[in-house]
């Protein structure tokens, strides 16, 4: 039998099983006058949120418990529920660019190839546009 909310005009409002929808309201359990269905309220399904990023993901034993298997397969289900997610919203997917350099200056901001490329379609040397990139960095200047 399905439930219902019910309210009442001496501003009780109550729930009762009934055997269908075209059953009749039942009287009011204080007043014992007629209630009027309310609309359900609505329900609330799944997450709000999308999946934790890839990034959220450990990068290291000890980040991983020392290999606890319910550790690791936790994040096994993460990663595979993330990847579901972003195949059905490529909106929301992460990007992922080969990184040529990461560390001292480029430490905040990395060097991807795709900028090196970039910088050394010019002269050709990828050493040049490296050198460049980092000056770059140093005087706050944008990436190509």
């Amino acid at each position: 039998m399905p439930m219902y909310d019910y309210t009442c005009t001496c501003g009780i409002t109550f729930e009762r099983r009934v055997p269908s929808w075209s059953s009749p309201a039942p009287p009011c359990p204080d007043c014992g006058t007629t209630t009027r269905r309310r609309p359900p309220s609505p329900a609330m399904h799944g997450r709000a949120a999308p999946p934790p990023d890839l990034s959220a993901t450990p990068k290291s034993w000890e980040g991983l418990n020392n290999g606890d298997r319910d550790t690791i397969t936790h994040w096994r289900r993460a990663a595979e529920t993330r990847r579901d997610f972003e195949s059905r919203h490529p909106e929301h997917r992460t990007r992922k660019e080969a990184i040529a350099a990461h560390e001292g200056h480029f430490e905040r901001n990395p060097l991807t190839y795709r900028e090196l490329a970039a910088r050394a379609a010019t002269t050709g040397n990828a050493n040049e546009a490296a050198r460049e990139a980092t000056r770059a960095r140093k005087t706050g200047g944008e990436q190509v």
